[in-house]
């Protein structure tokens, strides 16, 4: 039993635990309206919006495909429910990341050229991932819900996980309303995601400290206010110390991956792909360009 992360997940908005054979991890269960296909199926449905809303680099990006695959391996170390797990690339220069319910997880292109190794991106994704499988959002809205359950899954994507500048424009284009701002995550649940994260981060063969290193990278490039991660994903406090901690706790490794060959061939890339700003995206001349992903055909 891994005590420290137990300890830390069982903390907030829950009533009971499931055991989670694969990684032995106790997974925190709070109050949810919503069943895990319902939560799938209107998250896929709030994900094909956010193609209208964003610039999603194409599938076959080289930076996508990289970045879907990364995801596919984390997604072997996640535990819990066997959410539909689909992983993409918005084309934007605030260094972001977001979850939606039901495992749709996008990564922004800042995001990959501020990052130094694949275990630190690595550690974003297995943060987000985290947000998942704890199923933080839904369990926000059925807590805190002042209109129906389905209209409150329906702001999930701009106001509460996208975030930011892009998360204001976003929430214009799906057409959701002002007032939300409960539905960000808390400490209490980014403490949660970070602890997860980095255990599905060891459990994957990366080095976990990648996750506080980015965290600090990012803080001393932009301090702490300065880059758009670090508001929309608030930290709890001495975030390094608590995962330094949590990663002492974990059995010794000969070796751990912290970067590959992939990485550096897709950061070259990316450092040459074009990321818009916030008033770009806004202005909106991407979406005639034919150069981003149009939205899935849904089931």
């Amino acid at each position: 039993m891994k005590k420290q992360l137990t300890r830390w997940l069982v903390v907030v908005v829950m009533a009971a635990a499931v055991r989670c054979e694969a990684t032995q991890i106790q997974l925190p269960v709070c109050k949810n309206a919503f069943t895990e296909p319902d939560e799938q199926k209107q998250g896929e449905q709030v994900a094909a919006k956010v193609y209208d809303a964003m610039p999603v680099l194409k599938d076959s990006d080289p930076v996508a495909v990289y970045v879907r695959q990364l995801g596919e391996k984390l997604v072997n170390y996640a535990p819990g429910y066997a959410w539909r797990y689909n992983f993409h690339v918005v084309a934007s220069d605030e260094i972001n990341a977001f979850a939606l319910p039901g495992g749709s997880v996008f990564v922004n292109l800042a995001t990959i050229q501020a990052a130094e190794s694949e275990a630190q991106l690595a550690g974003v994704m297995g943060h987000e991932l985290s947000h998942v499988v704890m199923r933080h959002a839904t369990c926000n809205i059925t807590k805190q819900q002042t209109r129906s359950i389905w209209y409150g899954l329906g702001q999930i994507a701009a106001q509460a996980t996208i975030g930011g500048r892009l998360g204001d424009i976003a929430a214009q284009g799906i057409g959701t309303a002002a007032g939300l701002d409960f539905l960000r995550m808390g400490r209490d649940a980014e403490k949660q995601a970070d602890l997860m994260g980095t255990h599905i981060l060891y459990d994957a063969g990366y080095d976990p400290r990648g996750m506080p290193q980015f965290f600090e990278i990012i803080q001393a490039k932009y301090g702490a206010g300065g880059a758009q991660f670090l508001s929309d994903h608030p930290n709890p406090g001495n975030r390094t110390q608590y995962v330094s901690a949590e990663i002492a706790t974990l059995p010794p490794r000969d070796k751990q991956v912290r970067t590959t060959d992939a990485f550096r061939r897709v950061h070259d890339i990316a450092m040459k792909e074009k990321a818009l700003t916030a008033e770009e995206v806004k202005a909106g001349a991407w979406k005639k360009s034919g150069e981003y992903q149009k939205a899935p055909k849904l089931d």
